[in-house]
């Protein structure tokens, strides 16, 4: 085709053609819904990555017709490859518990026997309890040589116990402290009642006491018997609090 032809059919095309203003407005319409189609694409994108990288969570989505927002239509869940399932709630209180060693004395509740070599200054009950210098429900991790034995100090034979504190009701904190015991007699938490205390590595307690020598509460701590000191129950823990 010769320039002259082609010039005398965009002439006739051009008749062809309504007259009237530049659709300006309409392609700027145009324009602005496909950028929302981009847009909308894109955080698409961005929010299933982030899904898949939190939770493994995947989403899927239908885009609304005429460029709207996305709407959710479909929602799986399911751990996405490479990443661990997502754990149980309370799973990690249940993890710390898991870790402690069992209890031999789960059985045994109420006081812990004092073989009758105690003198009870004070009649146990919750009330006193909270007139201690400490209170708490801790597991014994290990049994040691007494911690607040001075030369020539009578008395029935101690050994310096550490707990896991699982609480503080009063008198400290932190989640290990050794306190002084009547030592059991083997450790096991097999002593017969009336003898020694029945306790061992595993046993969980509920313990009080004071200051053996009046330093603080914490700087040399003995529990008390008579009562302050028992086997651990749910309803006793709660009237210590």
């Amino acid at each position: 085709m010769t320039d002259r032809e082609t010039s005398v059919l965009l002439d006739e095309l051009a008749g062809r053609v309504p007259v009237g203003p530049p659709p300006t407005a309409r392609l700027l319409r145009a324009g602005r819904r496909a950028r929302r189609r981009r847009t909308a694409g894109a955080t698409l994108a961005v929010a299933a990555g982030v899904a898949v990288a939190v939770g493994g969570i995947v989403t899927v989505v239908d885009l609304a017709p005429g460029g709207g927002e996305p709407a959710p239509v479909v929602v799986a869940e399911e751990p996405a490859a490479g990443l661990p399932a997502t754990p149980e709630a309370g799973s990690a209180a249940g993890s710390a518990m898991s870790q402690l060693p069992p209890n031999p004395t789960d059985s045994r509740t109420g006081p812990l026997a004092d073989g009758g070599a105690a003198s009870c200054v004070a009649e146990y009950s919750a009330a006193a309890v909270a007139e201690r210098g400490f209170a708490f429900d801790g597991v014994v991790v290990a049994i040691g040589p007494s911690g607040t034995e001075r030369s020539g100090s009578p008395g029935t034979e101690l050994a310096g116990v550490t707990f896991a504190v699982q609480e503080w009701f009063s008198g400290g904190q932190g989640p290990t402290v050794t306190v002084d015991l009547p030592a059991p007699a083997d450790g096991s938490g097999s002593s017969p009642v009336g003898q020694a205390p029945a306790y061992g590595v595993g046993s969980r307690l509920l313990v009080s006491g004071e200051d053996r020598w009046g330093a603080g509460p914490m700087a040399d701590p003995i529990a008390w018997m008579c009562g302050f000191t028992r086997y651990y129950d749910e309803g006793t823990a709660a009237a210590w609090r």
